[in-house]
């Protein structure tokens, strides 16, 4: 069985943990000050998560799990950290966390030795609307979308969770990050933004819940 290593000085480790091990994920923490080559040979992982607060060190530990033992890594980014990864990344891959645990787990699939990488579980479709995690880019009717990053994770989000109501407030949290002070008419605006760059005005992907927020389309 499949054992994934976390690597983190945060204290949202234990619920990440528990979060892993509820969806049938075997996992394990190692504390991001001990000798991280020793407990990852120790405990023999397939693949290492690393959530720190340091982006620098998180980078150096990626690059340093890849040379030395050649496993897969994904880093896990608070979404109002974004700003501070700078450098180039060195882990196979990221994922914005809290907030997009379904994601968190169809990208973990993804990276574990003998998955492979299979197309279906990579894109979420809807009509003419294709999302490509892998890439991260939207298109529409086979055409690249030129989406900021908060319209493209927004978007990503809502689709994810295909017909589940969300308030503005929790769009905040999930997507902007719980440290975000900013107005909740900011996720206003970016919805209107993704109804016009998608064409859709009339049948739009994303709909509003009157009095509620706001959901992406069920299925047609």
């Amino acid at each position: 069985m499949a054992k994934i290593l976390i690597v983190s000085d945060k204290t949202e480790a234990g619920e990440l943990y528990r979060f892993l091990n509820g969806r049938g994920l075997s996992s394990h923490v190692l504390p991001g000050d001990e000798d991280i080559l020793q407990g990852v040979s120790d405990n023999g992982g397939s693949l290492v998560l690393i959530l720190l607060s340091n982006y620098t060190l998180a980078n150096n530990i990626a690059r340093i799990i890849k040379q030395e033992k050649r496993l897969p890594v994904l880093m896990l980014l608070q979404p109002d950290k974004i700003g501070q990864a700078i450098l180039p990344m060195e882990a196979d891959d990221f994922v914005l966390y809290p907030g997009q645990e379904d994601e968190l787990c169809l990208r973990i699939e993804r990276l574990l030795p003998g998955n492979g990488t299979k197309m279906a579980e990579e894109c979420i479709r809807c009509g003419d609307l294709v999302i490509d995690l892998a890439s991260c880019e939207v298109s529409l009717k086979g055409e690249v979308l030129d989406l900021t990053f908060r319209e493209y994770e927004l978007l990503k989000f809502l689709a994810l969770n295909r017909g589940r109501t969300f308030t503005r407030e929790a769009l905040l949290n999930r997507v902007w990050g719980y440290d975000y002070f900013g107005g909740d008419r900011t996720v206003d605006v970016h919805i209107r933004r993704l109804r016009t760059k998608t064409g859709d005005l009339d049948n739009p992907y994303i709909e509003t819940v009157r009095n509620i927020g706001y959901r992406f389309r069920k299925k047609d």
